[in-house]
């Protein structure tokens, strides 16, 4: 979870900063340092040694205390469904943008890796054709996994376009809620080509020195110095089965099923979009958030939320087609003397929103969590859904996972040098 800087925040530590502290910066900047060096080519271990020491001696600095080399932690976040909104400063900004982020298995476990990535192979296409191509959401749409040192894998889902947030992310539960049925419809066959595929592109021969390179930094960096990670994870990609990938989804995705639930919703708001308040957020179910969004964006028009929750619950007796066809006659387009029709901008946004707020999925259940976030200024949706108010703060809360542990013995060389020790 990376939260945006503000701008005002940047131009103002930008304005603190001078010419003296600049230079004053350069000059101290490596006189204590960490690092990390990896030689890969044709080289005997002393070319290496040579290579460390005379980068040791270019940049000229002492050994960073072991109490100011703090390794990477990742927060482990509580169960619970998150949401963090930040709204844009440019006025010229058309566009928002919201990440849903989806806490799954371990990093350390190959089988979470690999079942995730299989999972992510499946779902992306049909999550792009479906937001992106059929719905026009935005150019920029796609689901990908992310994973870090230590700690958890992500399923991140991001649509970036005009609309509200609200209804973005309303779109991506509604994907979510029917996606389960593609897993249990999907083909063995085709199941088994795309494991063969990724397998034979694991496989594949390094062809330069700096793709070998590549492949040795990731453990090194990470702290594992598991070399043999690609062989793990061929192996065990070849054991799992579609039932795998189903069984994750149900356990930390489907919120019908996931126990440990844990999803943060990134949310940028345009500048000019109509951003709902603390009081909205806590009093009104996001399906009318989203909607009210889709009403004013094609009116021009302050939507009143007690007026359309109102309609809602009175349309709820009727069919889509009667109940859309109301709505039309109470909001009309702007500019525009017609009501809204099906030939009009943003006319299948508008639907779309109307069936959700009439039909909202089933929403997970949050339980009560241990930790009282209001205490530090957060607060509930009306679907028990915390909003983030302070990052620092919020993580503050939260426990760590554990640091990545070597998988293999590091052996120290005997040379040593600026208090620095070869391995």
């Amino acid at each position: 979870m990376v939260p945006f800087v503000p701008t005002s925040l940047l131009e103002q530590l930008l304005g603190q900063v001078t010419i003296e502290a600049v230079q004053k910066h350069i000059e101290t900047v490596f006189s204590a340092a960490y690092f990390k060096m990896l030689v890969v080519g044709n080289f005997a271990p002393a070319e290496a040694v040579d290579a460390a020491q005379q980068v040791s001696q270019m940049l000229n600095f002492q050994s960073l205390p072991a109490h100011s080399h703090v390794p990477s932690r990742m927060v482990n976040i509580e169960p619970g469904h998150y949401i963090y909104r930040h709204m844009g400063e440019d006025p010229n900004m058309l566009n928002n943008a919201v990440v849903a982020t989806f806490y799954c298995g371990m990093v350390t476990n190959p089988k979470d890796r690999t079942t995730m990535a299989l999972l992510v192979q499946i779902a992306k296409d049909q999550f792009f054709d479906q937001l992106r191509t059929k719905e026009q959401l935005g150019y920029n749409v796609g689901a990908s996994t992310n994973s870090f040192s230590s700690g958890k894998l992500t399923l991140d889902m991001r649509v970036q376009g005009e609309s509200n947030p609200t209804y973005l992310l309303q779109r991506i539960d509604s994907f979510i809620h029917g996606f389960r049925q593609t897993l249990v419809e999907f083909d063995t066959v085709k199941f088994d080509a795309l494991v063969e595929s990724i397998v034979g592109k694991a496989n594949e021969q390094l062809t330069s020195v700096d793709a070998e390179a590549n492949r040795m930094w990731t453990p090194i960096y990470k702290g594992t110095y598991n070399f043999a990670r690609l062989a793990d994870e061929v192996e065990s990609l070849q054991k799992v089965r579609l039932d795998d990938v189903l069984d994750m989804w149900d356990r930390y995705i489907n919120p019908e099923t996931a126990v440990a639930y844990t999803r943060v919703d990134s949310q940028l708001w345009a500048a000019k979009a109509s951003y709902p308040s603390a009081t909205d957020m806590t009093t009104w179910p996001e399906s009318i958030l989203a909607l009210a969004g889709c009403l004013e964006s094609e009116t021009h028009m302050p939507v009143d939320l007690s007026d359309l929750s109102h309609f809602i619950n009175t349309a709820v007796t009727q069919t889509s087609a009667d109940a859309l066809g109301s709505l039309a006659h109470q909001y009309p387009m702007a500019n525009s003397t017609q009501v809204l029709d099906e030939t009009a901008s943003g006319w299948s946004k508008i639907k779309n929103a109307l069936d959700m707020a009439m039909n909202p999925h089933n929403q997970h259940t949050l339980q009560d969590s241990e930790t009282n976030f209001a205490y530090i200024g957060m607060y509930q949706t009306v679907e028990g859904k915390w909003v983030i108010t302070d990052v620092e703060k919020f993580k503050a809360t939260q426990a760590l996972h554990g640091l990545a542990v070597p998988v293999i013995k590091l052996i120290p060389n005997t040379t040593a040098f600026n208090d620095h020790t070869i391995v």
